[in-house]
């Protein structure tokens, strides 16, 4: 029985990461696309170990770094294997990982709650095995871990919900902790799940001989599980300001820095579509709710089970709505902020966060014929969650990244770059394979990841990166490759240093090759005096 126990969660996840890392592979490594987040996060790593400076820090300061942080190891057999780096095989064998760790994770929380092993493999295979959720456990995206470590604390929290179990509320706090060194998405639901513990705490009961207390007395309960359950994701975001501060300069370098996602919503600048919605509010409540809906069938289908069985006006519906409004929220701040691109899996977290929610809610039902009665409605809103983002997936106006994917190599902008960088890549290293090249690994990062010779490149990690943008020739510089500028995006600090070198060259560059219009090569002369250059 112990062994069957083990067994059914380990078959599970052996399952789901084999089916996962097969089409995960078969995408890098057999056709030879990424999503361009991905293998970005991939270098980040790839940074830290092969760099010509290598140092922890090189992991950078914008994302959060748990992904990269995990692919750091793997990359340890870089030399061994390099397509972990050169198509991203370690963020697939991530994302996959954490993929299967979420279906074991679902199963576990089934039979925690009190629902049969064949009910809580089926819940864990509905959910894992959503064509659209089974993607990014094949994409190398850092959604997969996100996604996990959001599921485990919605379920541990729930679990707290149910019996007041303190170890409960700290496993989730350190899950919460780790979901915000993954995603920033953490914060808006570290504060929903403040507010369901002030609910939990003051007006809902777990059993009738439950003390109510006075006022005073809950809300030093609400202040003790405040601290509990906060707290580590609390001391991880003033850990992350921090290290922004004393390694960057600036301890809002993630949110304001040339390369934060602010900088980078800068091309909606051209987009009369999303100008119009960021100028008006009801307009951006339209486009979240619409994004939002689709991925909102099991929490109807909650409320209509807690409709006919008279529990749809209880305190902890409230929290589950708080929890599902978490995201949403925050997207439709950054609309009204213009800095948000509003892509359709920004909005998917209120699918997972409803479906680790589903456990706690079929315990209401009992075991028998009303449990099984309400698994079979939650399991019909799960296949048509499914139906329906599969369908979403076909329409690029619905889910333009996702759909990249069913058309890698028909109109895929990012394939043809990546393709047309490895091939940047093999140039500079067949020509170039000792000198020094300055290129911003901004966007530069597929180059660097795909050469042979990384630590030809001085990039943005590099400790001499800043000193050598401000003067090329005084720092040994061989050659900067620089690609072409793009209005209101930022593509490269020597874009930003010197605006005319890669229309108009400099007299102390010149102009060496050209690969195709997207990206230039320039020779740099040598100082030979204080007042004098001159071409070697």
């Amino acid at each position: 029985m112990i062994r069957s126990k083990r067994a059914l969660p380990l078959l599970l996840f052996v399952l789901i990461f084999g089916a996962e890392f097969a089409l995960g592979y078969y995408i890098t490594a057999i056709i030879g696309y990424m999503h361009s987040d991905a293998i970005s996060r991939v270098a980040n790593a790839f940074y830290v170990l092969y760099s010509r400076d290598p140092h922890l820090g090189a992991i950078g300061f914008v994302w959060n770094p748990l992904p990269s942080l995990l692919e750091v190891g793997m990359l340890t057999l870089y030399p061994l294997f390099p397509a972990l780096a050169t198509v991203g095989i370690a963020a697939v064998i991530q994302s996959s990982v954490f993929a299967g760790l979420t279906a074991t994770l679902l199963y576990n929380a089934g039979r925690r709650f009190g629902l049969s092993a064949l009910m809580s493999m089926m819940f864990a295979l509905l959910y894992s095995l959503n064509p659209f959720i089974f993607l990014f456990g094949a994409n190398g995206l850092s959604d997969a871990p996100y996604v996990y470590f959001l599921m485990m604390t919605v379920i541990q929290f729930s679990l707290w919900l149910k019996n007041r179990q303190t170890s409960a509320l700290i496993v989730a706090g350190f899950a919460l902790s780790l979901a915000f060194w993954t995603r920033y998405e953490a914060v808006p639901f570290g504060v929903s799940l403040a507010l369901g513990v002030v609910i939990a705490v003051l007006w809902m009961r777990i059993s009738a001989v439950e003390k109510r207390g006075t006022l005073k007395e809950k809300l030093y309960k609400v202040e003790a599980t405040w601290i509990l359950l906060l707290l580590p994701a609390l001391f991880s975001g003033l850990l992350w300001i921090f290290f922004n501060y004393i390694i960057m300069g600036n301890p809002l370098y993630f949110l304001n820095s040339e390369y934060s996602n602010v900088a980078q919503s800068g091309a909606l600048q051209n987009d009369a579509a999303f100008q119009e919605i960021f100028h008006s509010p009801l307009l951006a409540l339209g486009f979240v709710l619409k994004k939002t809906l689709w991925f909102a069938i099991p929490l109807l289908s909650i409320m209509l089970l807690r409709l006919f069985s008279g529990r749809l006006f209880r305190w902890d519906m409230l929290i589950l709505l708080l929890l599902f409004a978490a995201v949403p929220a925050l997207q439709y701040l950054l609309l009204l902020r213009e800095s948000s691109f509003g892509w359709f899996r920004y909005f998917m977290y209120v699918f997972p966060v409803t479906v680790a929610w589903i456990p706690y809610e079929l315990q209401h039902f009992g075991k028998g014929a009303r449990q099984r009665l309400a698994f079979t409605v939650l399991t019909a809103a799960m296949l048509g969650t499914a139906v329906l983002l599969s369908y979403a997936m076909t329409d690029p106006e619905i889910a333009p990244d996702e759909n990249t994917f069913l058309h890698i190599k028909t109109g895929n902008e990012h394939y043809a770059a990546q393709t047309f960088e490895r091939q940047i890549a093999d140039y500079m290293d067949e020509h170039y394979p000792d000198a020094t090249v300055l290129a911003d690994s901004y966007s530069a990062y597929n180059i660097i990841v795909s050469s042979r010779y990384p630590r030809k490149y001085l990039i943005t990690s590099d400790y001499l990166f800043k000193q050598a943008v401000k003067d090329p020739p005084g720092n040994d510089i061989d050659y900067i490759l620089i690609p072409r500028p793009k209005e209101n995006i930022p593509t490269s600090a020597v874009n930003a240093e010197f605006p005319t070198l890669y229309d108009g060259g400099i007299d102390w560059a010149t102009l060496v090759h050209d690969f195709d219009g997207q990206w230039r090569l320039f020779k740099v002369k040598k100082w030979m005096g204080p007042d004098s250059a001159e071409e070697e």
